[in-house]
C-alpha cells in the first residue's frame, strides 16, 4: 500500500466527530484576516456533546474560563441530521462566538458566518445543503474523512430496538446569555426575499431561509437580497 494511502487510513481510522468539528474550525479559521478574531475562534471551547433533543448547537457566552472567559460551543448528537448539518451547524454557531450576545441571527451574525464560509446562514432550522458553503471551504469539508466512531442512535421503548430517531428540531438559540431570549427576532414570520443575476432580476419571496432554486434565464442559484 503506498505511503499517502496508509496516512489517509490512519488519520479515517481515527477520525471521531470531536474531531471532525475541531477539522472544521481549523478550516474556517484560516480565513480570517483579524488576528482578534482568529484568537476567538481558536480559544472557544468547541465540544460534541448530547445537549437538548431537538437542538443542533448552543453558544454559550464567556461560559468557559481558561484563566480568561469565553465562548463554550456544544455540537448536538441530538439534533445530528447529516455531516453537512454537522458542518453547517459548526460554522453557524462559531458564528455567534465572532457575533456576540446582542447580535442574535442579524447582519453582525450573518457577516460572521460568511468570513467563515458559511454564505448562506439562516436561523430557523435551516436545511444545510452544499450551496451554503463557500465552495473553497466546501471543498476542503468535503476532502476530510468522514467520522467513523458511528453515529447518534436512540432507543425505541416500544420494540427496543435501537435506530436513529427522527426529531423535530427547534431554530438554535442565538446563544445563552443573548438578550431578548428568541431566536428568529421580530418579523421572523415574514417572506425572505431572493434573486437571481439577471439584467432584470426576478424576484422570489419565500417562506423560509434557504431557497436552493435556479434561474432558468441567468443560470444562477437565487441568494438572498443581502448577498446580492
Amino acid at each position: 500500500m503506498p505511503k499517502s494511502t496508509k496516512q489517509h487510513s490512519a488519520i479515517s481510522s481515527k477520525m471521531t466527530h470531536e474531531r471532525f468539528i475541531h477539522e472544521i474550525r481549523d478550516i474556517a479559521v484560516v480565513r480570517l484576516n483579524d488576528e482578534n478574531l482568529r484568537k476567538k475562534v481558536r480559544i472557544a471551547k468547541l465540544v460534541y456533546g448530547s445537549g437538548q433533543r431537538g437542538l443542533r448547537g448552543t453558544c454559550f457566552y464567556e461560559a468557559w474560563d481558561s484563566g480568561e472567559q469565553h465562548e463554550l460551543i456544544e455540537i448536538c448528537a441530538f439534533g445530528e441530521q447529516s455531516l453537512i448539518q454537522l458542518a453547517g451547524t459548526t460554522l453557524h454557531e462559531l458564528a455567534h462566538g465572532i457575533a456576540g450576545p446582542k447580535a442574535g441571527h442579524g447582519p453582525d451574525w450573518k457577516r460572521a458566518a460568511r468570513l467563515l464560509g458559511l454564505v448562506r446562514a439562516g436561523a430557523a432550522g435551516q436545511e444545510y445543503s452544499i450551496g451554503d458553503f463557500d465552495y473553497q471551504v466546501w471543498e476542503k469539508i468535503s476532502n476530510l474523512p468522514w467520522p467513523s466512531d458511528g453515529h447518534p442512535a436512540f432507543k425505541q421503548a416500544k420494540s427496543g430496538i435501537t435506530r436513529r430517531q427522527v426529531t423535530s428540531n427547534r431554530p438554535c438559540q442565538a446563544g445563552i446569555g443573548t438578550r431578548g431570549g428568541r431566536s428568529r427576532g421580530p418579523g421572523s414570520g415574514r417572506l425572505r426575499l431572493f434573486l437571481c443575476v439577471c439584467e432584470t432580476p426576478v424576484k422570489v419571496r419565500v417562506a423560509r431561509d434557504s431557497f436552493n432554486a435556479m434561474c432558468l434565464e441567468c443560470r444562477t442559484v437565487f441568494r438572498h437580497e443581502s448577498e446580492v
